[in-house]
């Protein structure tokens, strides 16, 4: 998601704006008959690659944002529709909307109808986008856009791709908005959100609903206006690639499993900006068009190595068992398999994982921790850990990175392997790591020391601060690069 983004959702937080996460899909009224499914239950969640964190917004309900990497694309492919502008006009929608609620019965066109002043409206020129929660509407008796094809794919590593097309099933030319049109995947679209989340950017959602409550829905507005006329009959084809990170965002536990296992058959939703007939103003309709879609493929077994591991909470403590993350980024994501660029200097990124234990007690434990003032400039964070396992541990000493938690004070700095400011919490089970795309192997037995350092921008604030050094764990099958296992050293120098 764009830095305007961010900064559109902190302006309307500060202001009391009410924004609400959610994904998913029209309700079953909205859905013809002949694609009604039984939708079935959630399982347990996944872990990724592209960072993600979360921020609390107004009414109670967290968006997650992207901090770095890269994300999916969507790439709308025009099929059928004619080079020409004249069709049916938001104006002309309008004028026979009426409030749409969740489970109200009806069949016919939803839609959803924003209302914002010119100056906080994207597509009158403001140099942003937004997300928000808007009415829901019901548009007309019957539905003038469908989707006739909604597929999703999952390749082995969890990567998921999404093709759709949408088509015209009305008698008239519809004026669209084919380059703001976005998708949203959701699990469980037939309910109100209570509180989960979604993780969005690039006109992508996934959540497990589109309903902040029953008359209300999220709506993304974001992308380069690009209108064009739908003729009756005419379709707009597109498809977009989802990676793993996506999905462990707020509101999507469990969904990436559901799919490759099937115990979930998701809802795709396509929501489609129709221009007015002149200037953008105070008022957005949206069409939506959703269709239960036919999922394919499913994700290669998991390693050894992440058998066995527990779930941990932040604020948990275990003398037991070792703190560790358990990082699904996906190959394309993963630092360790990306092309070289040749400058000899290693590249980092910022993950969001899952935050687990390893049973069996402590494998490293830290000796010494300190920060000293290099010079007006910068810092040296030093630290050394010793093998406390009993066996020999297969560790990567190129890929140890750190992360100074600074608090809430508004920022964070990502460089060589240093996070430095916000916390890396990303939710009560979720943290961001560090992963290099050097790696070194190395053999530490029992009772040996391993050690490390990092340069940082100095700030004062980290003499007092707490952290965690992250240590990738080098797997049998390490030529995978579908997830990584870190091991993670809490420590802390305040007071």
């Amino acid at each position: 998601m764009s830095n305007e983004l961010m900064d559109s959702l902190a302006r309307q937080a500060e202001t009391g704006g009410t924004l609400y996460d959610g994904r998913g899909g029209v309700d079953d009224a909205v859905v013809a008959p002949a694609r009604r499914r039984v939708r079935r239950a959630r399982t347990m969640r996944a872990a990724g690659t592209l960072g993600v964190t979360a921020l609390v917004l107004a009414g109670g309900v967290a968006a997650a944002l992207e901090w770095q990497g890269q994300r999916g694309e969507i790439a709308p492919a025009i099929t059928t529709v004619p080079d020409t502008h004249d069709g049916i006009t938001a104006d002309d929608l309008r004028v026979g909307t009426t409030a749409r609620t969740l489970d109200d019965g009806r069949t016919g066109q939803a839609g959803i109808l924003c209302t914002m002043a010119v100056k906080d409206n994207p597509y009158a020129g403001a140099d942003f986008s937004r997300a928000d929660s808007c009415p829901a509407v019901w548009v007309a008796d019957e539905p003038l856009v469908e989707l006739t094809r909604a597929d999703v794919v999952v390749d082995g590593d969890g990567t998921v791709h999404v093709s759709w097309e949408l088509a015209n099933a009305s008698g008239d030319p519809i004026l669209v908005d084919e380059g703001t049109l976005s998708i949203a995947l959701a699990s469980d679209p037939d309910r109100v959100m209570s509180g989960e989340g979604y993780t969005a950017g690039d006109r992508q959602l996934i959540a497990p609903s589109l309903w902040s409550d029953t008359t209300n829905r999220v709506v993304q507005m974001e992308g380069d206006t690009s209108s064009a006329t739908l003729a009756p009959g005419g379709t707009l084809a597109g498809d977009a690639t989802l990676d793993p990170q996506m999905f462990t965002g707020l509101g999507t536990d469990g969904l990436l499993e559901g799919l490759s296992g099937g115990s979930i058959e998701p809802t795709l939703t396509l929501q489609v900006r129709i221009p007015p007939a002149g200037d953008p103003g105070t008022r957005e309709l949206f069409l939506e068009a959703s269709a239960v879609a036919s999922t394919t493929g499913s994700m290669d077994p998991v390693s050894a190595a992440f058998e066995g591991l527990e779930p941990r909470i932040q604020g948990e403590t275990r003398d037991d068992a070792q703190e560790a993350l358990v990082c699904h980024v996906g190959e394309a994501d993963n630092p360790r398999f990306q092309p070289d660029d040749g400058d000899g200097i290693a590249s980092w990124s910022t993950p969001t994982c899952e935050a687990v234990w390893i049973p069996g007690g402590k494998r490293l434990e830290l000796t010494d921790v300190g920060i000293t003032q290099q010079d007006k400039f910068t810092s040296v964070f030093q630290w050394s850990a010793t093998n406390v396992s009993g066996r020999t541990l297969d560790l990567d000493e190129a890929s140890m990175g750190v992360s100074i938690d600074l608090g809430d004070v508004g920022y964070v700095m990502n460089s060589d392997g240093v996070s430095v400011g916000w916390t890396p919490w990303n939710g009560d089970s979720t943290r961001h790591a560090l992963l290099s795309s050097e790696s070194d192997p190395l053999s530490l037995d029992p009772g040996n020391p391993i050690a490390g350092e990092k340069t940082f921008e100095r700030d004062d604030k980290a003499l007092d601060a707490h952290g965690a050094v992250f240590v990738r764990v080098v797997r049998e099958d390490d030529e995978d690069g579908t997830r990584e296992l870190l091991l993670e050293l809490p420590w802390s120098l305040a007071g």
